[in-house]
């Protein structure tokens, strides 16, 4: 069993690398996970008092030019922020916390800017701006060298694997305005890719591209693209794994997304054969809710061992969140991530202990 806290290398400037880990170790977490790559973003760091806006496909380390082929980072962070996680890195071993890379992989704006015809599309054929599509070699030879990027650099005990999957039809970061929303299938739907790669992959593997896609458009042949899918993911996975392991690293892709819309992902237990773990984000979901989004999600990562992350929230106050702990633990957890503590307010950290001491008593 390990607690993990999620937070950002600009913490580590506020607070303090050092002080950040203590403060990590004192809730009870065994483990800090450090966004090395991020998503754009403004965020309240509120026991700070400060906002912080994170640019897309932000990286906290200064890539390695010999490492990547046609595409490497290109959204870098300040030298600070770089020095900053390079030094928290050193001082979680020395406050005995396990150090996970927290790396938002596919989605880049500035590489998808740069290299327009690797993005995914949506299934009206519309390239997206901020995801490549995963069933292109290329974008699978880059997820491989940016893991190995971050292993060689920073050692870290895990990657935490975000958008490794196929792009989503709404992520958190883009803002969509539909007047009349999309909901259920058709949202699960509605981004599916069909670019090149992805018509190359799906006749390799048997089906017409054309009749599929003509199926997703009339919300039919749905098992045969989750197949298809799982199939393109889990080259990444396969990828990204090896380059790990090879670096003393373990991985753990993390699904965030409602089951169906995971599924169509490509999140599926034979995606992850190879990965040594998988995270299923549960959001701010309690009771029932909780119980019902992380059995859906488990059925999608097979044997894999579970992370639940769980998001503070001002309602979730200590007991509650204890509970919601214990609720993910009896359903199979065996790992929670606590998210995050550079966002909670000063008086939410005893909710962050209380929900660590729930999973594991001290």
């Amino acid at each position: 069993m390990t607690v993990q806290v999620f937070c950002y290398p600009e913490d580590a400037v506020l607070t303090g690398p050092g002080p950040l880990c203590e403060l990590a170790a004192g809730l009870g977490a065994d483990a800090i996970a450090v966004a090395v790559r991020y998503h754009p973003a403004r965020r309240w760091f509120a026991r700070h008092g400060v906002v912080r806006h994170s640019s897309p496909g932000i990286t906290y380390i200064r890539p390695a030019e010999h490492r990547y082929g046609r595409l490497r980072p290109l959204a870098i962070a300040a030298d600070e922020e770089i020095a900053a996680l390079r030094e928290l890195r050193e001082e979680a071993a020395r406050h005995g916390l396990a150090f996970h890379a927290w790396t938002v992989m596919l989605h880049d704006d500035p590489v998808v800017a740069a290299h327009p015809d690797l993005a995914a599309r949506t299934l009206d054929g519309t390239p997206t701006i901020h995801a490549l599509c995963p069933s292109n070699p290329d974008v699978v030879e880059y997820a491989a060298a940016l893991v190995a990027d971050v292993c060689e650099q920073l050692g870290p005990d895990l990657v935490e694997l975000e958008s490794a999957l196929y792009a989503a039809w709404d992520p958190s970061y883009v803002i969509s305005l539909e007047l009349a929303p999309l909901t259920g299938t058709a949202r699960a739907l509605a981004g599916q890719c069909f670019c090149d790669a992805c018509a190359r992959l799906i006749a390799e593997l048997g089906h017409d591209p054309a009749g599929l896609r003509r199926q997703a458009l009339h919300q039919d042949g749905i098992g045969a693209l989750r197949a298809v899918r799982a199939h393109g993911v889990r080259r990444v996975i396969d990828a990204v794994t090896t380059a790990a392991h090879e670096r003393g690293a373990t991985v753990r892709p993390l699904i965030f997304d409602e089951p169906e819309m995971a599924a169509l992902q490509g999140a599926a237990p034979e995606a992850f054969e190879a990965a040594d773990r998988v995270g299923l984000g549960c959001g701010a979901l309690t009771g029932g809710a909780l119980a019902e989004r992380f059995g859906g999600l488990a059925a999608l990562a097979g044997d894999r061992p579970l992370l639940a992350s769980l998001n503070w929230a001002p309602d979730r106050t200590g007991d509650r969140f204890a509970a919601d702990v214990r609720t993910v633990l009896e359903a199979g957890a065996s790992d929670i991530a606590l998210y995050n503590l550079s966002l909670v307010p000063e008086g939410a950290l005893a909710d962050l202990a209380a929900a660590a001491g729930a999973a594991v008593p001290r």
